[in-house]
C-alpha cells in the first residue's frame, strides 16, 4: 500500500479535506476522511491512519490555556466512556443496523427541529446531568458498535446553543476523550502495524495545516451562520448513517 503513490496522495487529500472541515466546524475529520480512505484500503486500517490526526486536531481545539469549558458536560463524557466499553462487548449480540437507523432518524429529526430555532435554555442542572448522562451512554453504545458516537451529543450541544468557540472546545473534548477507548482497542487487538502508526504520525502535517485554514474560515462566521452550518452537517451525517445501513 505504501509503495503506491496514488493511494498515498488520495489519503493525504482526504486528511486535508477532513482537517478543513474540522477546523471550520469543530468536528468532521473522520466523517469526511474515513469514507474516502476506506474506499481504497480496509476500514480498520483507515481508522488507524486517522488516529494521530484526530488526536492532534481535537487536542489543539480544546485550548487548555483558556480553561476547561466542558465541566458542565462531564457526566456526558464519563458515561460516553462507559458506553463505548460496553458497546464494544455487545457488538456480537445486538442488531447494529436497527440501532443505527433509529439514531440516524433521531439526529435528522433533531436537526430539522433545530432549524426552526427551537433551543433548550435555562434547564435545571440536575435534569441536564440526567439527560446528558443518558445521551453520553447511548452515544457510547452506538460508538462501540459502529464507531459513530458523536451525532447524538452534537445534536444536544446544538440545541443548548453554545457560543461557537465554546461549542468547538466542548466537541473537541468529547472526541478527544472518546478516542482513547476507541482507537486504543484497535491498537490493542492488533489492527495496527508499525507502518500504519508511522504514516498516521506523518498525516498530522496535512491535518494541522488544513485545520488552521478551517479556523480562519470559522472566524468569519457569526453565531447564526455557524449554527446553520452545524445543522446542515448533522442532517448530512444522519443521512450518511442511514445509507450505511442499507
Amino acid at each position: 500500500m505504501y509503495n503506491d503513490p496514488t493511494i498515498i496522495i488520495i489519503i493525504i487529500l482526504a486528511v486535508l479535506a477532513g482537517g478543513l472541515v474540522k477546523g471550520t466546524l469543530g468536528f468532521g475529520m473522520p466523517m469526511v476522511a474515513l469514507p474516502i480512505i476506506a474506499f481504497i484500503i480496509p476500514p480498520t486500517t483507515a481508522m488507524i491512519l486517522l488516529c494521530a490526526p484526530i488526536f492532534l486536531t481535537n487536542f489543539l481545539q480544546i485550548k487548555f490555556r483558556q480553561g476547561v469549558s466542558s465541566y458542565r458536560f462531564l457526566p456526558m463524557f464519563l458515561c460516553l466512556i462507559i458506553g463505548l466499553i460496553i458497546g464494544a462487548r455487545l457488538i456480537l449480540e445486538i442488531d447494529v443496523k436497527t440501532i443505527t437507523q433509529i439514531i440516524a432518524v433521531s439526529i435528522i429529526f433533531a436537526a430539522i427541529v433545530n432549524c426552526f430555532g427551537i433551543k433548550i435554555k435555562n434547564i435545571n442542572k440536575n435534569y441536564e446531568n440526567t439527560i446528558t448522562s443518558l445521551i453520553g451512554f447511548g452515544s457510547g453504545i452506538l460508538g462501540g458498535l459502529s464507531t459513530f458516537y458523536g451525532p447524538p451529543m452534537l445534536a444536544y450541544l446544538v440545541a443548548v446553543d453554545l457560543p461557537k468557540e465554546k461549542f468547538v472546545r466542548t466537541v473537541s473534548t468529547m472526541y478527544f476523550i472518546g478516542s482513547f477507548p476507541l482507537y486504543g482497542s484497535l491498537i490493542y487487538y492488533g489492527f495496527a502495524t508499525k507502518e500504519d502508526l508511522i504514516f498516521s504520525l506523518i498525516l498530522i502535517i496535512p491535518a494541522f495545516i488544513a485545520q488552521q485554514v478551517g479556523t480562519k474560515i470559522r472566524d468569519k462566521f457569526n453565531q447564526k451562520q455557524f449554527r446553520i452550518c452545524i445543522l446542515i452537517t448533522l442532517i448530512i451525517l444522519g443521512l450518511s448513517l442511514l445509507v450505511k445501513t442499507l
